[in-house]
This record gives C-alpha cells, sequence and structure tokens, in this order.
C-alpha cells in the first residue's frame, strides 16, 4: 500500500516541527517546507535531521508557493497541514498599526489561501485530500475576550476561510474536507514560549484528528483533544 502523503507548511520550528517529527515516526511520506530566508537559521538543521522533503514556501511571497507547487509534481497530495504563524503582540489594540495587522492577514489568512489553491490540484489526486488550517482558539468569535486584535483577526479570517473553501468543494462534488484546528497553548517562539499546554500531548492530539478525519468533518473548528470549538 502506497504511504500517505502529507505537506506540513512552516516546520523548521514549534508545532510544525514537531508535526513533521511526528508524521515520520507514524510511516507518511512527509513533505515540510520553510521559508528561503530562513536556510542559514539554525532551526533548519532540526528540519534537515528528520528526512522531510522539503520545499520552499513563504506565504508572503506567491511565486515561492507556485514553484513549491510545481516542484511538488503530479503525484497525490493526502494532507495540505497550512502551519504558518506570527508574534502574537501587541496586546493593546490602540498599539497596533496598519502595517502590523496587514502582515499579520497575509501570513495567517492569505498565505494558507495561496497553498490551498495552489496544491488543490494535487489534493484531488487523493482519494480522500485534507485541508487544515492551524488556527487558534483566539480566533473564535463566540470566545473573544479582547486583547491580540490583529492575531483574533486574522485567526477568524482563515475560520471564515475554513469554512468557505469547504461548502465550495462540497459543491463541486470534491473530496476534500477542510478543518481549522487549534493547536492547544504550547510552547513555541511566537508566544515567547509561555505555555499552558504540553507539546507531545497536543501534538498527539493533532494527528490522532488529522487521521481520523472524514467529510463529515470538513468545516469544522476542532480542539486538539477533538472537541469542537464554536465559531
Amino acid at each position: 500500500m502506497e504511504r500517505r502523503k502529507i505537506l506540513i507548511v512552516g516546520a523548521n520550528r514549534g508545532i510544525g516541527l514537531n508535526l513533521v517529527k511526528a508524521f515520520k515516526h507514524r510511516g507518511w511520506t512527509v513533505f515540510g517546507s520553510f521559508r528561503p530566508q530562513t536556510q542559514a537559521d539554525t532551526s533548519m538543521q532540526d528540519l534537515r535531521a528528520t528526512g522531510a522533503t522539503l520545499l520552499e514556501i513563504d506565504f508572503t511571497d506567491e511565486d515561492t508557493i507556485i514553484k513549491s507547487a510545481e516542484a511538488y509534481g503530479s503525484e497525490p497530495l493526502d494532507v495540505l497541514v497550512n502551519c504558518g504563524g506570527v508574534n502574537i503582540h501587541p496586546e493593546s489594540w490602540t498599539d497596533h498599526t496598519a502595517d502590523i495587522i496587514n502582515e499579520e492577514f497575509r501570513i495567517m489568512a492569505t498565505g494558507p489561501f495561496l497553498t490551498s489553491k495552489h496544491f488543490l490540484p494535487a489534493l484531488k489526486m487523493s482519494e480522500f485530500g485534507l485541508i487544515v488550517n492551524i488556527s487558534s482558539k483566539n480566533g473564535s468569535m463566540t470566545r473573544n475576550a479582547g486583547r491580540l486584535l490583529a492575531y483574533r483577526m486574522a485567526k477568524a479570517a482563515l475560520n471564515a476561510q475554513t469554512v468557505t473553501l469547504s461548502q465550495e468543494l462540497k459543491k463541486a462534488g470534491e473530496n476534500i474536507a477542510v478543518i481549522s484546528m487549534n493547536p492547544g497553548f504550547v510552547s513555541t517562539r511566537i508566544n515567547n514560549w509561555k505555555f499552558e499546554d504540553d507539546m507531545d500531548t497536543c501534538i498527539a492530539g493533532l494527528v490522532r484528528n488529522i487521521e481520523g478525519a472524514t467529510m463529515e468533518n470538513s468545516g469544522q473548528f476542532i480542539n486538539w483533544d477533538g472537541s469542537i470549538i464554536p465559531w
């Protein structure tokens, strides 16, 4: 039986790197992306050590996404994980600027749209394709408690994208599900290493939910533990 293929965008650190390691351990064929400008970053040593096939993708540069989709070729892609993130600060809405908001939208909303668009032909070739948008509980409108304006706005936009693409692909008769997932509040560089949840536990939960996803899950906002988060 041919091994399933997964592409994890934003794979050289944090959640992305841990997902690469987990899926490699479980026997998947894993592709991981990194931004071209991080070639010399020390984090690349960890990503290369996984043995994943590497692609250069910058969410803010559509040309890199197009070239990576071309480099991937005409093989089926079973799962696309959009895992890019950016610093969650500033906390106060009055400290935000248009540049801060625009950057967060480009990385956390526009970028995942572009990868989903350009890797769609490969996803269509899978018996069951899955797009996983790594979101955040901060993107929930129901649970919005203030603070982190740009981050919340961008993740809410990503969630709207999940629902919209889910509906569009269903109407087109495609066997491709689209889900948003909350990875947990784990220790990563973008949140200054603060955490409430254990990384290994959350990664195991994400893997379990990705491997168990079906078309019935399309359009859902799923927590790492499998529970459903209200929009």
